[in-house]
Formats: C-alpha cells, sequence, structure tokens
C-alpha cells in the first residue's frame, strides 16, 4: 500500500467524516475553550507549515514534523506557572469516522526542557500499525491547558530523510533591530534552529539571531559572528566543528 494516498480518497473520507461526525463536532466544539492557554510552543527544528485536517471542523495550518522531532515551551506571561500548564499528546484519526485518542499526559513543564513531538510509544505503536505516515488519515496534536485555557499545535509526520526539503525556509523576510536580526517566515518570528535558502542558523526564543558558541542539547556549535551561519568541517579557537556543526 502507497505512504500517500489519492486525493480522490482524501475527498471520499472527508465526504465520509462529515456525514459521521456531526454529533461529535457539537460535543467536541463544546469542550474546547475560545481562550488560550498563554504558553508558546517552540519546535527546535523550523518547517514549513501545511493544511491539515482536524478531524472535526475543517483545515488549519501545521507543521510536517519528524518522528524524532522536538520542542521546548515558553510562558507569554511573568505570572504564568509552567507547574500549573498540562500537556495533553492526541492522535486523531479519521478515516471513516473521527477518532480522538489521548496518548499521554504531562503534568509540570519546565522551561529549557525538549519535549517529543509525538511520544516515543505511540511512535512505536504507530509504526507497528503501519500507520505513522498516513497523513491522508491522521494527524497528531499537543494541546496545553492552563484552567479552562487551551492551546493546540498540529502536526503531520514524515520521515526524517524527506525533512530537508520542507525545513528549508525560502520565502521569508529579515528584519534588522536595534537588538539584532529576526526572520519573519509565515505567522511569526522564528525561534530555534532553522534551515533558511540552504543555511542553518540558531534563533533565541526572543526571536533573535544568536552568534558564537551556543549549546544545544548537550553539544556546542558555532554561528559567524557576522551572519549568524552555523559553521561546519572546520577549526574554531582549536576546536574541530563535524559535518553537522557538532564540537567534537
Amino acid at each position: 500500500m502507497k505512504r500517500y494516498k489519492s486525493v480522490r480518497r482524501l475527498g471520499v473520507l472527508l465526504a465520509a467524516a462529515v456525514i459521521s461526525i456531526a454529533a461529535a463536532f457539537a460535543a467536541e466544539a463544546k469542550a474546547v475553550s475560545n481562550t488560550e492557554a498563554p504558553v508558546t510552543l517552540h519546535l527546535d527544528m523550523n518547517s514549513r507549515k501545511t493544511s491539515i485536517y482536524d478531524g472535526y471542523t475543517g483545515y488549519l495550518l501545521g507543521n510536517r514534523v519528524s518522528e524524532s522531532d522536538t520542542f521546548m515551551v515558553t510562558k507569554d506571561k511573568n505570572d504564568v506557572n509552567l507547574d500549573d500548564v498540562i500537556l495533553n499528546y492526541y492522535l486523531i484519526t479519521y478515516d471513516g469516522d473521527t477518532q480522538k485518542y489521548l496518548e499521554c499526559t504531562v503534568y509540570g513543564l519546565k522551561e529549557g526542557q525538549h519535549y517529543p513531538v509525538i511520544r516515543p510509544e505511540t511512535v512505536e505503536k504507530e509504526t507497528a500499525s503501519g500507520g505513522l505516515y498516513e497523513n491522508l488519515e491522521r494527524c497528531y496534536m499537543v494541546e496545553f491547558v492552563l484552567g479552562d485555557a487551551r492551546k493546540q499545535y498540529y502536526y503531520l509526520v514524515y520521515p526524517e530523510a524527506e525533512m530537508n526539503e520542507y525545513r528549508n525556509l525560502l520565502l521569508g523576510k529579515w528584519v534588522r533591530h536595534n537588538s539584532g536580526w529576526q526572520y519573519q517566515y509565515q505567522d511569526g518570528n522564528l525561534t530555534s534552529w532553522a534551515l533558511i535558502n540552504g543555511k542553518w542558523y540558531y534563533f533565541g526564543t526572543d526571536g533573535f539571531m544568536k552568534t558564537g558558541w551556543q549549546e544545544y542539547k548537550g553539544q556546542w556549535f558555532y554561528l559567524d559572528p557576522e551572519t549568524g551561519v552555523m559553521r561546519s568541517n572546520c577549526t574554531i579557537d582549536g576546536y574541530v566543528l563535524d559535518n553537522s556543526g557538532v564540537r567534537i
């Protein structure tokens, strides 16, 4: 069976979903608050957004990711306590009837910690069933909950070997500020790692481009002081950088 099914099948699938989920959508809509949780998710590696069917209301913008991608969380207000924020992982399938599975709940979030976009146990289960990459039949959702406030992020999973194509960002815009450079792309400023026109850059959670030595997940990288481009296959300050830019 091909991993990517035909557009015709997608039309049939969605037509069936519209008929079968009317009652489910009414319950879903009632349960979801209009207030967004005051936290922001930052993918550790940015990727181009794509239209994703959420299984209930229609299409929205979400990211393509690999099963190994991770993210960090920051609070939008100083008085927010991340210990009070709940992180829910969902798998949503819509092969006929829409089904929403709560895969995992995480309590006590921490700034600076890297969380998997897709839970490892979900990857294992979906891989065993052959459904991990069935993007016309399912999507993955991360939800943050604080009291009655919620915020959701949607994803489609692709093999890591295909992701450089989707991570290479081409149509954004560099913006100069007194504090440095930011890169505006789609609906906001990039944060964390970004492959822009074939070159790697690293942005802080404030959106500003980093330079010099930067630590990421326990490894060190060097970003050109003038351009911000990640250096690789060279020696900086007596340290050798490998093909991936990692100091060895």
